[in-house]
């Protein structure tokens, strides 16, 4: 007798099983991970709480914050629920599948008194037909429209069994393995992929990217911007309008010092280097590298003209001075390229520091001296996101089985034929009978085909 505690126990097993092998917790979790992708995609993923701010307010902000939508795909809740599609596709199959198994390596022929399901059935009594050419000529019926054949004999009747397609069965298992793929894929990608964004001023390397969720990752190698090229569309006057069209990328990659490969990229043709994607994504001035001054002295008369000068460097005047170059920039406060320079002389304190831009209508005065900034060498830099998912792989192979789950689980059919042959007074009785896993509507235009034949062998 079977205790309380056992029992309890038993149920308690039965009742997890049961949840976990649920259709509706399937519908479930799959609706509130396509409900939470919506968010996924349409709020910016890590972004500085700053940005959620301003974008939505403190309230939404907060709730991004608390549930971490900014960052969702690596959020304990997301997880949890792949996690729950996981388990759920595991336990289906489980307990389903060995069913599947045994109906496929089925082979007995003896239909009767076993739970089998008829989906079709026809029975003739052949008058005067002995039970050997009776059972010759289902042999014959069967070898020609089914497939291998089986046969048993048993309580004096002859069985038959043929099968086809019995692959057909595992189009849903393979379905649902595809779907584990794909949570498997994706959780790889987030537990060991990377996702980050670099500036590269053209003619400089990186060996590191900064990551979205902060922190830096060492690629490994070096990326090198060789150039950089943007092209705008053009008004009807045919000027540049200043809404870019194109814009490309030379990139280097370098290892040792030695370079290992080269490409030039744009939007949505990235390079990829050891699994690692770097996407054109944004451009912008990179910062100035040197600048030109004319400089008139006391006397009004020109002491230089378009003389070069790097930071840090000094021009010499007449009279001992110098005009020193302290910073520049290739955009100052959203004006444009600007330079900050002063004049020195020995022996006297410095002029207060002046901020000068080529765009200015004329020279400015700093002491005695007119300087004018004459132009100002600047560099472009290339933004690129950079990513790599090592569950991509994965996911990839779950489209492909998922492809081909979805083609065997509709168009393909398991189609089984029983037979029966017994001896009456009068002559032989045979049967026919089968099912179909699906398709069934094709499966009873192909057994009235059988039968067909059958009439003709036993009724004619």
């Amino acid at each position: 007798m079977t205790s309380p505690e056992k029992s309890s126990s038993k149920g308690f097993v039965s009742q997890v099983n049961d949840f976990f092998c649920s259709i509706k917790l399937s519908i479930v979790v799959l609706m509130a991970l396509a409900a939470t992708s919506i968010f996924g995609t349409v709020i910016q993923q890590s972004q500085e709480p700053a940005v959620y701010v301003k974008e939505y307010g403190p309230a939404v902000a907060r709730v991004i914050q608390v549930l971490n939508l900014g960052d969702m795909y690596h959020s304990w809740w997301f997880q949890v629920l792949l996690g729950l599609l996981l388990v759920n596709i595991t336990f289906c199959s489980l307990r389903r599948l060995p069913h599947a198994i045994r109906l496929m390596k089925d082979r007995d022929p003896v239909f009767d008194g076993r739970p089998v399901a008829i989906h079709e059935r026809w029975e003739v009594m052949a008058t005067g037909w002995s039970r050997e050419r009776a059972v010759e000529a289902v042999e014959k019926i069967l070898k020609e429209k089914g497939g291998r054949l089986f046969q048993r004999e048993a309580d004096g009747k002859q069985y038959f069994f043929t099968s086809r397609g019995a692959w057909a069965r595992l189009g849903v298992y393979i379905t649902h393995f595809s779907l584990f793929l794909f949570a498997i894929g994706a959780l790889i990608g987030v537990w060991t992929g990377l996702k980050g964004f670099v500036q590269i001023p053209v003619g400089t390397s990186i060996a590191q990217v900064d990551l979205r969720g902060g922190g830096t990752y060492n690629l490994g190698f070096e990326v090198r911007c060789d150039d950089f090229e943007v092209s705008f569309y053009k008004d009807a006057q045919g000027n540049a309008t200043g809404r870019p069209k194109d814009y490309v990328s030379k990139l280097s990659v370098l290892e040792g010092g030695r370079q290992i490969l080269q490409k030039t990229i744009e939007v949505n043709d990235p390079l990829i280097y050891k699994g690692i994607y770097f996407y054109q994504s944004s451009y912008g001035q990179g910062g100035a590298s040197g600048a030109t001054f004319s400089v008139y002295g006391a006397r009004r008369n020109l002491v230089a003209n378009s003389a070069p000068l790097t930071k840090g460097g000094a021009l010499e005047l007449e009279g001992g001075a110098r005009l020193r170059l302290l910073d520049l920039t290739g955009d100052y406060r959203g004006m444009g390229p600007a330079v900050l320079v002063h004049v020195e002389k020995d022996g006297q304190a410095p002029s207060e520091p002046a901020v000068l831009q080529p765009a200015m209508p004329g020279p400015t005065a700093i002491g005695e001296y007119l300087v004018r900034v004459d132009g100002v060498a600047t560099s472009m830099y290339t933004g690129l996101q950079v990513a790599k998912d090592p569950g991509v792989p994965v996911i990839w192979a779950g489209c492909i089985l998922i492809t081909l789950g979805t083609l065997v689980a509709f168009f393909g059919s398991h189609r089984r034929v029983w037979a029966r042959v017994s001896a009456e007074a009068n002559g032989a009785r045979v049967t026919f009978a089968g099912n179909a896993s699906r398709n069934r509507i094709s499966f009873e235009r192909w057994f009235e085909d059988l039968v067909a034949i059958a009439k003709e062998t036993f009724e004619k």
